[in-house]
């Protein structure tokens, strides 16, 4: 049997617990819904399309198979753009942002790293 304090304090227990459980259940539809609204965007880039890539590196003159200009990326890769690197880019050492789609359904004969489509190209 509870003596008077025991009483006391599961009495004082319930009506917090009451209060809390009201308190989440107000603000779980907010949480929810901002959870949702965060996670649609991505925080590393989010003006790329869907299934794009940010490429931020160095434009460089490769003399491999008759030449071509290339960026290589910051993260070490060698991106091969699919019809060349546009002419107002062709700049050794030249650092520039681009935006790519990775095609892995083209083939080519440079072999440096994977051939991209630009999108978007900027100088920095």
């Amino acid at each position: 049997m509870l003596s008077c304090g025991s009483r006391f304090l599961a009495c004082v227990c319930d009506d917090l617990f009451q209060k809390c459980y009201r308190l989440f259940v107000r603000l779980l539809p907010l949480v929810v819904v901002a959870t949702i609204a965060l996670s649609c965007g991505s925080p590393a880039a989010p003006d790329v399309p869907a299934g794009a890539v940010r490429v931020t590196g160095v434009v460089h003159f490769y003399s491999l198979e008759g030449g071509f200009w290339a960026v290589r990326g910051d993260d070490g890769v060698i991106y091969d753009p699919m019809n060349g690197l546009p002419t107002a880019f062709q700049r050794e050492n030249l650092r520039v942002t681009m935006i790519v789609n990775i095609r892995s359904d083209v083939g080519g004969i440079h072999m440096v790293g994977p051939i991209v489509e630009i999108l978007q190209i900027e100088a920095i």
